[in-house]
């Protein structure tokens, strides 16, 4: 026997014929059985009624210029500029304070592991002279003219 609180939830999808065809046939078979159901789908069926009955209003074609030329900028990525201060705003300052910390502790184990790893940051002076003859790079040959 299905819960009768899971029908009532899936009711307003039931009148869409929005349900999957499991879910369909289950709500079918519950209220079939079920006066308490029924009775709130015919409460379910009244309040479509009488909403399909009420006049929707004309939307002002100023309404929809701006809604169109606000999708036009999406689309085109004119109005979509990411901007960080507006990324952060809605954040509470305790989850900005904790992004920043993480991004700190990522750049400085970065930089750790880089450093320790950098196959040149251990070259002696004679392998930096060859380095710098090589590529006559002038940051090369500015820092061997600073040791001399």
């Amino acid at each position: 026997m299905t819960n009768c609180q899971v029908v009532k939830e899936k009711l307003g999808r039931f009148l869409d014929g929005e349900l999957t065809r499991e879910e369909l046939s289950m709500v079918r078979a519950h209220i079939e059985g079920c006066p308490g159901c029924q009775q709130d789908l015919k409460a379910f069926q009244a309040l479509s009624a009488s909403l399909d009955a009420v006049p929707v209003p004309p939307v002002p074609a100023s309404a929809v210029d701006v809604i169109m030329a606000r999708v036009q900028q999406q689309r085109t990525g004119l109005g979509s500029s990411w901007d960080i201060i507006k990324f952060w705003k809605p954040w509470p300052v305790a989850m900005r304070f904790a992004a920043a910390g993480t991004v700190a502790v990522a750049c400085l184990v970065g930089l750790t592991l880089g450093s320790a790893t950098f196959a040149g940051a251990n070259r002696t002076r004679s392998e930096m002279a060859w380095v710098g003859l090589a590529s006559g790079d002038p940051l090369t040959s500015a820092y061997l003219d600073a040791e001399r």
